[in-house]
């Protein structure tokens, strides 16, 4: 019985400590932030009409992602809009690829921010939050919907992946 006892400290502390960061996070937070995140020159920027680069829509809805593949092309601008129709909260985290894209602006809920910088988002319930960003590095990103990802015992892999093809030279 003695054994347990420490054990049971343990798992106490680490449901406490869970609880307390789970209870930090309110719709529109950015969960996770990162440091470093990749820039693109203003300049470039004003001559992006945003109504009319892509679109990328990926739906959240029984606690899984559609499309669970998203291509994108590098140096190339996007539209990309997280839309959860659950009656829960889902978290999008992807800190890899927030490092790698440079996100010029998050909108959730008429909120809108200029330049943030983040690893995972927030999605309320039944809100879309819109991101417009430049892929900027090439390469495989896992995301997957887990707020505390801190925590190895919590993840149970990846949900999806978005592919950002490498910018190939025209002859």
């Amino acid at each position: 019985m003695k054994a347990s006892g420490p054990a049971l400290a343990r798992s106490s502390l680490f449901l406490a400590v869970a609880v307390f960061v789970s209870a930090c996070i309110s719709p529109g937070d950015i969960i996770n932030p990162v440091f470093g995140c990749a820039k693109v020159n203003p300049e470039a920027l004003k001559h992006v009409n945003w109504t009319r680069v892509p679109e990328i829509n990926v739906r959240i809805r029984h606690d899984e992602f559609s499309p669970m593949v998203i291509r994108m092309r590098q140096g190339w601008p996007y539209v990309f809009r997280l839309r959860t129709r659950d009656d829960a909260g889902h978290t999008f985290s992807a800190g890899d690829f927030f490092r790698r894209v440079a996100v010029i602006q998050k909108s959730i809920g008429g909120e809108v921010e200029e330049n943030p910088c983040f690893g995972s988002i927030w999605v309320p319930p039944r809100q879309t939050v819109e991101l417009r960003l430049v892929a900027v590095v090439d390469g495989r990103y896992e995301f997957e919907d887990n707020p505390i990802y801190v925590f190895g015992g919590f993840m149970d892999g990846p949900n999806g992946v978005i592919i950002i093809e490498e910018r190939t030279p025209r002859i």
